[in-house]
């Protein structure tokens, strides 16, 4: 398909939803259990283009992008009640970078606004029945993936002026929870998070600078602190993760060479497989209840034609 694919999301054997662009519009496609087929969405929510998308079942999906009079001058979201599209909130000046449902009427969004010296803030906001309030973090901290596995147990990952950083939220506030030594490095990031259960959660990122030398990270939370798990035999960076529903990972990573890989953890050992050459795979999960795994992703990124949206789906 034309444009470009960013995000992913599975509620079901029989229902999956994926989101994007094409030509400064906002593009979702739904998967159910045979075809991947795509939902209009209204001109009217104002919507140009979608980069996340989070979902607790078939008839309560929410997509964030960008919006407003200019792409990118305004966060946005809308809400599928299973019939409709519904508008539910903007944030001005912001772009949206991650999202989770940790229950009923408890949505979390990060939009990341940059300062006035170029260090990217998050901003989040946390949907309940009283609105959209701004919940306060403990630090500077540019948020990249989240994850909620209750609603007093909520994950954040991302960045803090430049160095990896993990959130929790308790249901009361958000704290920092600190990362082994040898990730927490000066340079580095946090983008990928999956959670199975509170002894479960993965999260992957990268250390080293961008445009110099990178190398993967991945960590896992026993319940009572994050160790890292990473093969150092890797190549290049990871982007994404998806609880395998065992007690591994899944992770999408970038190679250094173009090629863009799944990699999979069993808790004991890394294996990987080549999904395509000249992709960048910017979405990862898996399908509930069954072997299946769906990648999406951009096609040809950087060349002079257009890029492609793609799907990718593993049996």
């Amino acid at each position: 398909m034309p444009g470009n694919l960013y995000d992913v999301v599975a509620t079901g054997a029989g229902d999956a939803w994926a989101v994007g662009d094409e030509d400064d519009g906002a593009v979702v496609m739904r998967w159910r259990g045979e075809a991947w087929t795509k939902v209009e969405v209204p001109r009217r929510l104002g919507l140009h283009g979608l980069r996340v998308v989070a979902a607790s079942g078939p008839s309560d999906v929410w997509v964030f992008g960008a919006g407003g009079p200019s792409s990118g001058q305004e966060a946005r979201a809308a809400r599928w009640h299973g019939t409709q599209w519904t508008s539910t909130w903007r944030e001005p000046n912001s772009f949206v970078d991650a999202a989770t449902i940790a229950g009923p009427d408890h949505v979390w969004v990060a939009a990341r606004r940059t300062g006035g010296d170029g260090t990217c803030r998050s901003v989040l906001r946390h949907h309940t029945s009283a609105g959209w309030p701004a919940v306060a973090l403990p630090s500077v901290v540019c948020v990249q993936a989240m994850h909620a596995l209750a609603s007093q147990d909520v994950w954040a990952v991302g960045e803090a002026r430049g160095r990896p950083a993990t959130l929790h939220w308790d249901g009361q506030k958000w704290r920092t929870v600190s990362l082994p030594p040898a990730v927490a490095g000066p340079n580095g990031e946090l983008r990928g998070l999956a959670a199975q259960s509170p002894t479960q959660v993965w999260a992957v990122g990268r250390t080293g600078r961008m445009g110099g030398a990178v190398g993967p990270v991945a960590v896992r939370w026993d319940g009572r602190k994050w160790e890292s798990v990473v093969d150092p035999t890797v190549p290049g960076k990871f982007v994404d993760a998806a609880a395998d529903g065992h007690d591994g990972v899944l992770v999408s990573a970038s190679s250094a060479s173009g090629d863009d890989l799944v990699f999979h953890y069993d808790g004991r050992q890394w294996s990987w497989e080549h999904v395509a050459s000249d992709h960048s795979v910017t979405g990862l999960t898996v399908i509930p209840d069954t072997s299946r795994i769906v990648a999406v992703g951009i096609c040809c990124e950087g060349y002079d034609e257009d890029t492609t949206g793609k799907i990718w789906m593993r049996h």
